[in-house]
């Protein structure tokens, strides 16, 4: 299954390599008028690159971007170094907001569908440190905040209609994160270029949405975990066959091999995240402000939800 998931990815960026062509065609506003006299006198370069004409440059994507580059001051060379340092902060910094392995796990046996537009909608993941054993009953054992409680028992004594219209805000809420990762990727992508990997496109969005493979592999640990499978039910969470079959499961070799392998993925999901947006040129230290906090909102959005409905879940575990 990792072979099988590494082999599309090498495609898709070999494809994406090829066709479209679609750098240097948009540009950030911040700098937007300077590049676009600036491509005025790279004609040669951008015609390579549109066409794919090797024969000049082996790489015309960087020949194009060294062009427009060419003599720019050291102030905005100074502004693409902060927006840089900004931008590789911002994997980071997520993980610290981003919902643990276990906690999308547990909510996946009773809402997998919810569990799984939180992990597209959060770009990072929020782990520990590496081969650290994981418990699925971690998320209910821990001390839980007054906010959490008193959110708890009002939502219980409201009437299934009010619930059921807050159940749904809540895959509203998901839905829209997944919506802003997607559309801030590829909005930044069309107007960037990577210094790593120049001509590569969507590598911000495979980076922001990736982070639901690695939770699918915790999810199908807790259910080698339970010895189980989930079957869609519309009872109360502790009632769930697959969420008390988690409960009462005992770990065995292959659950915890897949949460380490798991932790290690994060890990690894969380440098090349640094990679990608650290390589980012053309884009001001402003707009990388902007970037963060789009990208930081939807991380939160996430959180949020996953808090709430795992306060939810408590509350009916200790009824």
């Amino acid at each position: 299954m990792r072979a099988s998931w590494l082999a599309l990815c090498l495609s898709f960026i070999l494809v994406t390599e090829a066709y479209p062509r679609l750098k240097f065609r948009h540009w950030l506003p911040w700098y937007e008028d300077r590049w676009i006299n600036a491509s005025a006198f790279c004609q040669p370069q951008l015609t390579d690159y549109f066409e794919n004409n090797r024969t000049q440059c082996h790489v015309p994507c960087a020949c194009a971007a060294e062009c427009i580059l060419q003599g720019i001051q050291a102030t905005i060379q100074s502004n693409f170094a902060s927006a840089q340092v900004i931008l590789g902060l911002l994997p980071p910094i997520l993980v610290f907001s981003g919902p643990t392995l276990t906690e999308v796990a547990a909510l996946s046996t009773y809402r997998p569908t919810l569990a799984i537009l939180l992990a597209l909608g959060s770009p990072a993941i929020n782990y520990s440190r590496v081969f650290r054993h994981l418990d699925v009953r971690e998320p209910f054992t821990r001390p839980t905040s007054r906010t959490s409680r008193l959110w708890s028992v009002w939502l219980a004594r409201q009437n299934l209609f009010l619930r059921s219209s807050i159940r749904g805000l809540s895959y509203l809420a998901a839905f829209a994160a997944v919506a802003n990762n997607v559309w801030t990727s590829i909005f930044v992508d069309l107007r960037t270029v990577s210094g790593w990997r120049c001509g590569t496109l969507f590598m911000p969005l495979i980076w922001s949405l990736f982070g639901v493979v690695v939770h699918a592999w915790g999810m199908f640990a807790v259910r080698v975990h339970a010895r189980g499978s989930y079957v869609p039910s519309i009872k109360p969470a502790m009632r769930s066959t697959t969420f008390q079959a988690a409960l009462n499961g005992q770990d065995n070799v292959l659950s915890e091999a897949l949460l380490w392998l798991a932790t290690l993925i994060a890990v690894l999901h969380m440098v090349v995240g640094v990679l990608v947006l650290a390589s980012l040129l053309f884009i001001s230290a402003l707009e990388a402000m902007g970037v963060f906090a789009l990208y930081a909102l939807s991380a939160l959005v996430c959180q949020l939800v996953l808090n709430l409905e795992l306060a939810s879940m408590r509350f009916e575990l200790g009824e």
